[in-house]
């Protein structure tokens, strides 16, 4: 058998909560502060290798650094720095369900306001730590699309299918676009696409839904990764390169 390097380097990685979205009743929350994570970063870092865990997820907040017609990074430095010191290398999560308070991800501008970001944390980011790079540009973009768009957890606070469908489709616009940017800056660039697998299944005194719950499966499983792929909506310029690596989330609601 010959080995194969793999795609990175250790098997096991890790991962921070870095979620800014904005939570219905609770208004702005960062889950970075809420979890210690800032607070303790070298601590973070320098146990995930004592672990022999050289990789972590590491979110740059948009809505914190982004403020209109610039970029504030500096709030990252304590972050790189870690990240240096303890050689990790970073998957950096651009946009964990939180946007700006002057966004709309269903205006028609979200694409370029997203693409315009990406473009500018590359650029911060690449140059300050060691390579290869990975960027997750938007997560979970079938579930964002659930928690904001129909069942009203976050921003933008949707309550229909509707909704969820046009938000769906809004962020793989602009994951679409932040990734050709990202690219500008860093060709070489891995790009790492998560979303949840869901099984929708017939109930058992229902088998004559099993074709639409087939259907539902993948729509609701695969309609993101497919359109980053060019699979559906062509137009938007997705391709399989553009999707790049995929990531699998497992819950235990996965199946309905």
């Amino acid at each position: 058998m010959i080995a194969r390097e793999g795609i990175f380097p250790t098997f096991f990685l890790s991962g921070f909560e870095c979620s800014t979205f904005i939570w219905k009743d609770q208004g702005r929350r960062n889950l970075c502060d809420e979890t210690g994570h800032a607070e303790h970063v070298q601590e973070d870092y320098a146990l995930l290798r004592s672990l022999g865990i050289a990789v972590a997820r590491e979110g740059i907040p948009w809505p914190l650094v982004d403020r209109g017609a610039s970029y504030d990074f500096t709030c990252l430095e304590p972050f790189i720095d870690a990240m240096n010191r303890n050689q990790i290398l970073p998957i950096w999560d651009l946009c964990h369900y939180g946007y700006p308070d002057d966004v709309d991800p269903l205006a028609p501008d979200f694409a370029e306001r997203f693409r315009s970001y990406a473009q500018a944390a590359a650029e911060h980011v690449v140059p300050r730590v060691r390579g290869p790079h990975f960027f997750t540009p938007i997560n979970e973009i079938t579930f964002f699309g659930f928690m904001g768009g129909e069942w009203g957890w976050t921003a933008p606070f949707g309550k229909s299918k509707q909704q969820r469908e046009q938000l769906r489709l809004a962020l793989c616009a602009a994951d679409i676009a932040a990734v050709k940017a990202i690219r500008s800056v860093a060709p070489d660039a891995r790009m790492v696409h998560i979303d949840p697998l869901i099984l929708v299944v017939p109930p058992k005194d229902r088998p004559d839904l099993a074709d639409e719950a087939e259907q539902e499966t993948k729509e609701d499983t695969f309609y993101a990764w497919d359109v980053i792929s060019g699979r559906r909506h062509p137009e938007l310029g997705g391709s399989p390169e553009v999707l790049d690596i995929v990531g699998v989330n497992w819950y235990s609601f996965g199946q309905m």
